[in-house]
């Protein structure tokens, strides 16, 4: 894993689905299963977006903007020998930039209770709304309304 360059968040493109599948299936007890087609529906639709240090993807974020005024975040992950750098906070912060440029007031996602995630999108200015339950654990319900920006 790289360390010296500059992390970049941008757009995932196509190569850059194998990088993405195997963070992905390194972290199955945080994500789920993620299948190979559904995240190449979602680099198609221009809802995922990686982060890249040097030639490394360190993580990546999936969402989906829906036809109301929410964007879904579904996914995000970093890298565990990148984690503490800003990451995860940029690739969750470009999508409410992405949200906002689409005219979305508020994103909202599901993460398990027991995760330390959590912690991350209440220092990210999520507020918790609900708990769910889950098909194999309990979720907590987060959201964020966003300001005109």
């Amino acid at each position: 894993m790289t360390s010296g360059n500059e992390t970049h968040i941008r757009p995932a493109s196509l190569e850059d689905i194998d990088g993405i599948k195997q963070l992905a299936d390194a972290h199955k007890h945080e994500l789920g299963f993620l299948r190979r087609p559904a995240l190449l529906e979602a680099i198609a639709r221009g809802e995922l977006l990686v982060a890249q240090n040097g030639s490394d993807i360190v993580g990546f974020v999936e969402y989906r903007h829906r036809r109301d005024q929410q964007t879904s975040l579904y996914n995000v992950v970093v890298h565990a020998s990148q984690r503490g750098r800003g990451i995860g906070r940029r690739l969750v912060l470009a999508v409410e930039e992405a949200a906002r440029s689409r005219g979305k007031s508020v994103v909202r996602l599901k993460c398990p209770e027991d995760l330390p995630a959590n912690e991350f999108y209440a220092q990210l200015g999520y507020e918790k709304r609900d708990v769910e339950s889950g098909k194999l654990r309990r979720l907590n319900v987060w959201q964020k309304r966003l300001e005109d920006g």
